[in-house]
């Protein structure tokens, strides 16, 4: 007999999916941690979706955090002080993803990035990676791979 009851949020290595083609790999994803106020504010942590190993797709349903947002927090956050502050996400029933999911999901955030994931390495090369990826740990190692600077050095001019 199975005693073990699922997980009530996403956790272990995880690829973490926002607005505006945000993407991100977190080799120990935890639902409370860090984060700066205005994107606390304008609801980031609201939008996100995560993909954990396991084939678990997560929704998140909230945000627990001391600030609430006023006019004036908002305010304050956009212009002087913008703090790291501890927020904790709540989320809904997970659903199950297919690979391929999470792969459409990288390439149009390649497709929409603005210098962040196409750092290192040229957009057709990194989709083709992803295209190849065949689970999970291949993709996260697409991942770790695009993240690195694979020892490239700046020309003297």
């Amino acid at each position: 007999m199975n005693d073990r009851s699922p997980p009530s949020a996403p956790q272990g290595p995880c690829f973490i999916t926002g607005a505006d083609g945000y993407f991100s790999f977190e080799e120990d994803y935890r639902s409370e941690g860090k984060g700066n106020l205005y994107g606390v504010l304008k609801g980031f942590f609201d939008t996100m979706t995560v993909y954990d190993a396991q084939g678990n797709k997560w929704k998140a349903k909230g945000v627990v955090s001391k600030y609430k947002r006023t006019w004036w927090w908002v305010l304050l956050a956009n212009t002087v002080y913008n703090p790291r502050v501890t927020v904790r996400i709540t989320w809904g029933e997970p659903r199950p993803y297919h690979l391929l999911d999470l792969k459409e999901v990288y390439v149009k955030a390649v497709e929409k990035d603005d210098d962040i994931l196409t750092q290192f390495v040229e957009a057709g090369v990194l989709k083709e990676r992803i295209g190849e990826a065949r689970n999970f740990g291949a993709l996260a190692e697409v991942y770790r791979w695009m993240a690195t600077d694979h020892g490239r050095k700046v020309a003297d001019d």
